[in-house]
């Protein structure tokens, strides 16, 4: 899909008529701990935008994390230190937002973005939110005796 992303390839539609495709990575449905791994950024940073764990839920809207946003720090990375240094390399990635990737999958998939092909899994955060909070909150308070787990 790479290649045929970069170099296009002759198909034809259903009446017949020939024309150039490309492949572009639409979609990458993952949850979140996976969607910073992929969008190359730090566990507390969001894969979608520039914005921090201190600044989530704040009014201003911050910027997407677009593919040239992403690779310019990684190069600053590197241009700081050689990431056979590794440590080294970590940490000055850290302090850019980076989780250390050098090179991600997507870096060579034309028109391939983080900010666009990554979506969120709704049904995970969901079902995240009421286990982790309103299911917990309930045996605390009721017993986990009189719960009826058939549910």
């Amino acid at each position: 899909l790479k290649t045929a992303a970069r170099l296009r390839f002759m198909t034809s539609d259903p009446v017949g008529n020939l024309c150039y495709c490309y492949t572009p990575l639409a979609a990458y449905v993952a949850d979140t701990p996976e969607q910073t791994l992929v969008a190359c950024v730090g566990s507390k940073t969001s894969p979608f935008t520039t914005a921090t764990s201190k600044q989530f839920g704040g009014p201003v809207r911050h910027n997407s994390r677009t593919r040239s946003h992403t690779l310019l720090a990684i190069c600053k990375a590197m241009h700081q230190c050689s990431p056979k240094d590794f440590e080294k390399f970590v940490k000055y990635a850290k302090a850019l937002l980076l989780n250390g990737v050098v090179k991600p999958f997507w870096f060579q998939w034309l028109l391939s973005c983080p900010s666009i092909f990554l979506h969120v899994e709704p049904l995970h955060h969901i079902h995240c939110f009421t286990w982790g909070h309103n299911v917990k909150w309930w045996i605390a308070v009721i017993t986990e005796s009189k719960i009826d787990f058939r549910f």
